[in-house]
């Protein structure tokens, strides 16, 4: 099972260690666009700092994303997991998971990047600002940029079960619904009135708690749509499979 996960907002500089080097990402063939990407993105920062706060959607209190920008190439890198920051990976603990949970997560999580496209856990990176739905005007639309490399990419692993965790301008840089292969949405509700809805506050938490559990786990990982509910089921969860609606099958986790 492949899990793929957004990024967070907040990053967290790595105060020591590698310079960028993009041969030690995964995916390979992604290197060519993003090394084009992050030249236009350090281009942007540096010549047209007030139209790059914008866009980036930084407050005048942020000028040291900008500058965080402007030296990708020379800023100091470590692994995706310490950079991204945020409730999910909270949740995730990935820091706190024995050796077989952690390499389980290493082999199975993709995080899904305005700027790198995927990496893994273990991936080095440089701190960043770059969202899904930001507009770099060397590149345009970052949907349009990173559609068919990143689809191709996932492709890859086309025997694997997608859980695609990712929020939506995340989902638009590769939409996964359009590969053949099984993928199964998540949607994190809770019981308001006898009502299901969606949760806002726990959406995050929940997910990470969710690939935690899955990576602690001793079985193996369900290969097929049918199982995922039972799967997780297993693991504590309030779990339902809805196939009925309109779209991708969608895995649903009720809190309480």
């Amino acid at each position: 099972m492949i899990f793929l996960l957004p990024p967070s907002e907040g990053k967290t500089p790595a105060s020591n260690g590698p310079k960028f080097a993009p041969t030690k990402l995964v995916f390979p063939e992604l290197n060519e666009k993003r090394l084009d990407l992050m030249k236009a993105l350090q281009i942007f920062c540096t010549n047209q700092p007030e139209l790059a706060a914008k866009a980036l959607d930084l407050g005048p209190k942020q000028s040291d994303l900008l500058a965080n920008n402007a030296e990708l190439v020379k800023a100091h890198c470590a692994p995706a997991i310490q950079i991204y920051t945020g409730v999910l990976y909270d949740h995730l603990g990935y820091g706190t998971l024995n050796t077989p949970a952690r390499a389980r997560a290493d082999a199975s999580i993709l995080i899904s990047s305005a700027l790198f496209g995927f990496v893994t856990p273990a991936d080095p990176i440089p701190a960043y600002r770059l969202s899904g739905g930001s507009v770099i005007p060397a590149i345009g639309s970052l949907a349009a940029y990173w559609k068919t490399d990143l689809l191709g990419a996932l492709a890859q692993n086309g025997h694997e079960l997608i859980l695609d965790l990712r929020s939506g301008s995340y989902e638009k840089l590769a939409p996964a619904k359009q590969l053949d292969q099984p993928i199964v949405s998540v949607k994190v509700l809770t019981s308001v009135n006898g009502v299901l809805k969606p949760v806002t506050h726990f959406n995050k938490a929940t997910k990470g708690d969710l690939v935690r559990a899955a990576c602690l786990s001793s079985g193996k990982f369900p290969t097929k749509v049918e199982r995922i509910a039972d799967f997780f089921t297993k693991l504590g969860f309030t779990a339902d499979l809805d196939m009925l609606t309109p779209g991708l099958p969608t895995l649903q986790i009720v809190t309480h």
